[in-house]
């Protein structure tokens, strides 16, 4: 899960990634009234997902909405810090309990990953990438995407948490 498969396919392959935006709950819109279970069932399952990947996860039940992260993310990728962000976001997100939509938490993190503060505080707050996370979740729609996360090489991709074989296999076009 995350970005730990990934990260070791990246290093032995010499792979270049290529992060998009994608929001599951879209900033404006509240959560679908869910059955009754499904919180427990999904906290379950990211237990499930941290044991089997040995990573420390949690279920957080502060972000809702994640956009803001994904804006942040674009800048950080304009600073040649797209990775390190993603990883200081991943751990505030499933270890950290923090609220990623946040613009204080988010410029703490990106300080953090040695991104200028005062920048990526007005790029958040003048919604400078906003347009290009929406055309990334375009895109997503466009192609069938409806989970994170989401690999795609060339014309073939699978979603959801993939162990490190699937992902070769997936780059080498032998993913069934």
């Amino acid at each position: 899960m995350g970005t730990v498969p990934l990260n070791q396919l990246v290093k032995e392959k010499n792979l270049e990634v290529e992060w998009k935006a994608f929001e599951l709950r879209p900033e404006g819109m509240e959560p679908p009234k869910m059955p009754d279970g499904y919180y427990e069932q999904a906290k379950k399952n990211v237990q499930m997902m941290s044991e089997q990947y040995g990573l420390e996860m949690h279920w957080n039940d502060k972000s809702k909405h994640s956009r803001r992260a994904l804006e942040g993310a674009k800048f950080a990728e304009k600073k040649g810090l797209a990775h390190e962000y993603h990883e200081a976001v991943f751990k505030a997100q499933f270890q950290q309990n923090k609220n990623i939509n946040d613009v204080d938490t988010l410029v703490q993190i990106a300080s953090e990953v040695g991104l200028n503060e005062e920048d990526f505080r007005q790029a958040l707050k003048s919604r400078e990438y906003e347009q290009e996370v929406l055309a990334d979740h375009e895109e997503a729609q466009q192609i069938g995407i409806t989970a994170v996360p989401c690999f795609v090489s060339g014309n073939r991709g699978v979603m959801g948490a993939q162990p490190y074989e699937a992902l070769v296999k997936l780059i080498e076009g032998n993913y069934e």
